[in-house]
């Protein structure tokens, strides 16, 4: 006898198997089901010729073979296996279950991402939460290891595995010590800053800054008093009057910490552009989607 062809068993045939075997009637099954008692009947007959069995003695009762003592539990076990499948995928459509693995640089991800995190677990309290504080300049790296599936963060170069979608734009603010002669300054121009030293916290910021500076005046430059990892220690430095640091707006939460300044700057002012980093051709998990919906709507009420 030839063995049967797996793809043509069906999960239809092995729901009215099993619902026969509960009921111990076609008709019955065939209720239960809400089916009619001929296809009841047929779906166990198709899957008698195609496992090559037979399944029920059809007499005054219906009664399962030995073979079908046997096959019954594996029925009744890929059914719920697959009655699980639908549980959990309706879990995750509901973001009653899932994970969400998002990067953002440190300063960043402390917070105006921490906020939004916090929205987001008290919408979805049983949504797991994975964050990987970082420096700006390895988001897109940690996003195309797999490592996040998410990242936040400042404008980078993402080769052809990551793509970027525009987030949003935050104001820079000079940052100095609250002793530092500008403290009592509403805002300063960058003339006005073109003696004063700087703590350097990002070489690609710095370039950035930089090339905007020359852009607007070739004379204006920034000289290094200190190059650090992480934006907590260069305002940690202006505080003890290091220098100065050109810092994002988000990072004046910090400033009674440090003891520093968050100064607005003009001519030019800067504003540096933010954006939602993922892997391309992969299709966000359901909480990665509704968090991308919470960012955009907490950076449009910032705007």
């Amino acid at each position: 006898m030839r063995p049967p062809v797996l793809s043509t068993l069906s999960l239809r045939q092995m729901r009215a198997f099993a619902a026969v075997a509960r009921a111990g009637s076609f008709t019955a099954a065939a209720r239960q089901i809400n089916l009619t008692q001929s296809a009841v009947s047929m779906l166990v007959q198709q899957l008698e010729e195609t496992l090559g069995l037979k399944l029920f003695d059809r007499g005054a009762a219906v009664l399962l073979t030995a073979a079908g003592e046997q096959l019954l539990p594996l029925a009744r076990r890929i059914l719920d296996d697959v009655q699980q499948i639908a549980e959990g995928a309706s879990d995750l459509r509901s973001l009653r279950t899932g994970l969400l693995r998002v990067v953002a640089p440190q300063m960043l991800a402390c917070t105006w991402v921490a906020a939004v995190l916090g929205e987001f677990e008290r919408a979805h309290p049983d949504v797991g939460l994975r964050v990987t504080d970082a420096m700006a300049d390895e988001v897109v790296s940690i996003v195309r290891r797999g490592e996040a599936e998410l990242g936040v963060g400042p404008e980078r170069a993402t080769g052809e595995d990551v793509t970027s979608t525009f987030l949003m734009d935050v104001p820079i603010r000079v940052v100095c010590s609250a002793k530092h002669p500008l403290a009592q300054q509403r805002a300063v121009s960058w003339k006005k800053l073109r003696d004063e030293r700087w703590v350097i916290y990002s070489s690609e910021f710095n370039r950035h800054l930089e090339s905007l500076l020359h852009a607007h005046d070739s004379s204006l430059s920034m000289q290094t008093a200190a190059e650090v990892k992480y934006l907590t220690t260069a305002l940690a430095l202006v505080g003890v009057g290091t220098g100065l640091a050109a810092v994002p707006d988000y990072g004046r939460l910090f400033a009674p910490n440090f003891d520093v300044r968050f100064i607005k700057l003009r001519a030019p002012e800067i504003r540096r552009r933010y954006y939602i980093y993922q892997r391309r051709g992969l299709v966000l998990s359901p909480p990665a989607e509704a968090f991308v919906k919470l960012l955009r709507s907490a950076a449009r009420s910032d705007g």
